[in-house]
């Protein structure tokens, strides 16, 4: 009934198979609860703060008003700059461009204690436009818009959470 090649096989899918346990989806981290609640204070800065609301929660970082919040989160001047880089040659038109993303933030203790100060989070992503692309440079130029956003929002909630989990260690 069953040879050695048949036993052989089941033994490589078997083997295969037990090698596939720790994999993830991209994107869908784990992250350690942290025992903290936090009010976003935004002025000028919907798009990241909304995107920080939401990573925040991530951790299991409760987001409440400001009376009942632990710490308040102050991020405002959400700002993108846009600079020409290089021109086409050929066609004179902008070939290479750097998209910039700046905000201000600060993490304070509900009785104002400074937790971060007053910080400005820069981030800086060059752009070549291509010219055969079926997408409009608007839609790619709004597309990279939003990614820049996005690794910002990482980088805050990456510095916000390990000070908050610093304070909370004192």
């Amino acid at each position: 009934m069953f040879n050695l090649r048949h036993i052989l096989v089941i033994l490589v899918i078997c083997a295969l198979l037990s090698a596939c346990g720790g994999w993830r989806l991209r994107g869908t981290t784990v992250y350690d609860s942290l025992d903290a609640s936090v009010h976003v204070k935004q002025k000028n800065a919907v798009n990241v703060s909304n995107s920080l609301s939401r990573q925040l929660a991530l951790h299991d970082i409760d987001l409440l008003g400001r009376a009942k919040a632990d710490f308040i989160l102050a991020v405002s001047n959400e700002r993108y700059e846009r600079r020409l880089l290089s021109v086409s040659t050929q066609t004179g038109k902008a070939r290479e461009i750097e998209l910039i993303i700046k905000v201000d933030f600060d993490l304070r203790t509900a009785s104002g204690a400074l937790v971060l100060p007053v910080e400005t989070h820069t981030t800086r992503k060059d752009f070549i436009f291509d010219e055969t692309s079926i997408y409009g440079t608007n839609e790619n130029e709004r597309v990279l818009r939003r990614a820049i956003t996005e690794e910002t929002v990482a980088m805050l909630t990456s510095r916000v959470v390990s000070a908050l989990r610093s304070y909370q260690a004192r």
